[in-house]
């Protein structure tokens, strides 16, 4: 096995990691928006809630399809998952860092994926 197929099979583990990652993310946040959306918007209809609760489901929502673009387009999806957490999860208290680090970990690895590809594509082949 040469150094370049390695290197290539530990991004492609990288990668899958990512999107597994990235998945399990999403249904973490996916329950808890569900769960959100029952308490303020269906249970109490025809009464609203308040305007911060509106905000604070669409960031949350903006952070779920940011997860599920990053997929697919990680340079679009991450920076996406990145501000719309870091906002929405400002709400969490001291446990922030470790809900905003776990939130972007698995997108940052993925747009990590993303450039070493990119970056790969654009060099001219080695010719041993």
């Amino acid at each position: 096995m040469t150094n370049t197929n390695s290197k290539q099979i530990a991004l492609t583990v990288l990668c899958w990691l990512g999107r597994i990652g990235t998945v399990v993310v999403f249904l973490f946040w996916g329950a808890f928006f569900l769960e959100h959306l029952m308490e303020w918007f269906v249970k109490p209809f025809p009464q609203t809630p308040p305007a911060r609760v509106w905000l604070g489901q669409a960031l949350h929502f903006l952070m779920l399809a940011g997860l599920l673009v990053a997929l697919r387009w990680p340079q679009v999806g991450s920076p996406v998952v990145v501000v719309a957490a870091g906002i929405f999860l400002t709400r969490a208290g001291p446990n922030f860092p470790l809900f905003f680090a776990a939130t972007i970990l698995p997108v940052l690895v993925l747009l990590g994926c993303w450039w070493a590809r990119h970056k790969a594509a654009s060099l001219p082949p080695v010719i041993p």
